[in-house]
Order: C-alpha cells, then sequence, then structure tokens
C-alpha cells in the first residue's frame, strides 16, 4: 500500500473505505434474511451494525477533513 501523502488523498482513500463499508453493510442485511437459525441472525446483524458504526466514523473523518481550514 502506498504512503498517504496528503489531505487530498486520505480523504479519497477514506471514501473508498465507506464506499467498501457500504456493500458490505448490505450483504450482511442480505445474509441476514437467508437464514433461520436465530443465532445466526442475531450473528450478523451485530455485526452488520458494527458496519452501520464504521460508515458514520468514516462519514464524519471525511466531513472533518474536507472543512476549509480556518485561519
Amino acid at each position: 500500500m502506498e504512503k498517504i501523502t496528503t489531505k487530498a488523498e486520505l480523504i479519497e482513500r477514506l471514501k473508498d473505505a465507506k464506499a467498501v463499508e457500504e456493500k458490505v453493510k448490505k450483504k450482511y442485511s442480505e445474509d441476514a434474511s437467508a437464514f433461520t437459525n436465530f443465532d445466526i441472525v442475531n450473528k450478523i446483524r451485530e455485526i452488520r451494525n458494527d458496519e452501520i458504526k464504521h460508515i458514520g466514523m468514516l462519514t464524519e473523518l471525511i466531513k472533518m477533513l474536507s472543512k476549509p481550514d480556518s485561519k
């Protein structure tokens, strides 16, 4: 993995990571409906909820880094 050297590169990497997390969250949501075993469904939902938290954190980081520098 290449070293991140600019703020713009960091923002782009965070956006990429967020896109991956959103796809994973969608997949876990689909997977949860494929099972009838409550233990499995609950574990999948738990993992999906973690993905939702990750998306929120990435969104906040992107917002913070995208603000113009105040001087």
